[in-house]
């Protein structure tokens, strides 16, 4: 790890054993401030009570006996930070709807999707669009991997990650330039003060904050990494099937309330169901269906702590068009870690 880096992840010396501290009589780990414990990997236990992206991912550890893997994550306003503390795993892994902020601070990751491949040496932060993957995380020879992931909307981003989506779905950040270090220490800085919160969220006010300066920053070392939208190569994303699927997405994400099948989306995109298939499962590596499904649960997500929006469940579920309604309570606390109603309620608390 260069000195550069070494900066970079000082401030989280003390930072680990306050996410994660594990009791004496060997039950599970507990997250503390604004973190609360997601997932547990080891052989004597595996518990999942929230995910950590929006679609599935299977992880496996690199030694099934004594290996084991953690994740904690902290709602900021819209945005999730997610706290991985592991012994070295592979994971594969679908993420629909948002992009991903990784920025390691200790060990070393490689990733890769259909179109890209990267693996880190120096570099503070890696940023990876929506798709699926398949990831591997190594730890030091004295310490666990350890890394923060930010998980944002990706309206924050416009059209800076349809961008990053047709040279791939990566980008990286350089360990030579104080920007892209500003934007490893404004995360790692977020993380401190939801490790140190008392709250299970940080306040309104300073997530509005936090999301604005982060994703601010965020989008500025996208343009100095991008460059001129004129001046792009040639995506190596197929530039049709991107159009498709972009098209198909302002619909899902929009007005999900008209979807009443696969039928409504290639109709409003002007192709066959068969196309929009292929198109999905090139760009984003799962099919509309599935995007839209994960599409719906964010929207009704929003409606639920809307203090001006529906004021039950059922409301909701009929807004977006929902109709198996326990179904849709089981998948909504696998990916939120609560039920519906208790999002609601504490709607109506605050």
């Amino acid at each position: 790890m260069s000195d550069l880096i070494a900066q970079v992840s000082r401030p989280l010396a003390g930072l680990a054993p306050r996410v994660l501290s594990k009791a004496a009589d060997g039950r599970l780990p507990n997250g503390l401030g604004g973190f609360r414990l997601s997932s547990c990997y080891s052989n004597a236990r595996s518990t999942l009570s929230r995910r950590q992206f929006t679609g599935k991912a299977t992880l496996n550890l690199h030694d099934p006996t004594a290996g084991e893997a953690v994740v904690a994550i902290s709602d900021v306003g819209s945005m999730s930070l997610a706290y991985i503390k592991s012994t070295g795993h592979d994971v594969v892994l679908s993420e629909l709807q948002r992009p991903n902020l990784l920025v390691p601070v200790k060990g070393t990751l490689s990733s890769r999707n259909e179109h890209m491949r990267f693996k880190r040496k120096d570099e503070p932060w890696i940023l990876i669009g929506r798709g699926t993957r398949e990831t591997t995380v190594l730890p030091d020879r004295e310490a666990h991997y350890e890394a923060f992931v930010l998980s944002m909307p990706s309206r924050l981003l416009g059209d800076r990650l349809s961008r990053v989506e047709a040279r791939g779905g990566m980008v990286w950040g350089d360990v030579s330039k104080d920007e892209d270090l500003h934007l490893a220490r404004l995360t790692l800085a977020l993380a401190t003060q939801v490790a140190l919160a008392g709250e299970r969220e940080i306040e309104a006010h300073l997530a509005e904050a936090w999301t604005t300066v982060v994703t601010d920053q965020v989008k500025g070392c996208l343009d100095a990494f991008l460059g001129p939208a004129s001046r792009q190569p040639p995506g190596r994303v197929h530039a049709l099937s991107l159009k498709y699927v972009r098209k198909a997405e302002e619909l899902i994400y929009d007005r999900p309330d008209e979807i009443g099948s696969l039928r409504d989306i290639a109709r409003h995109v002007g192709i066959s169901e068969r196309t929009l298939q292929t198109a999905f499962r090139k760009v984003r590596g799962a099919t509309p269906t599935q995007v839209l499904s994960q599409a719906r649960l964010h929207c009704a997500r929003r409606a639920l702590l809307d203090s001006n929006g529906p004021t039950t469940v059922s409301d909701v579920c009929q807004m977006y068009g929902i109709e198996h309604h326990g179904r849709f309570s089981k998948l909504y606390k696998e990916v939120f870690g609560e039920q519906p109603v208790a999002t609601l309620n504490s709607r109506r608390t605050t």
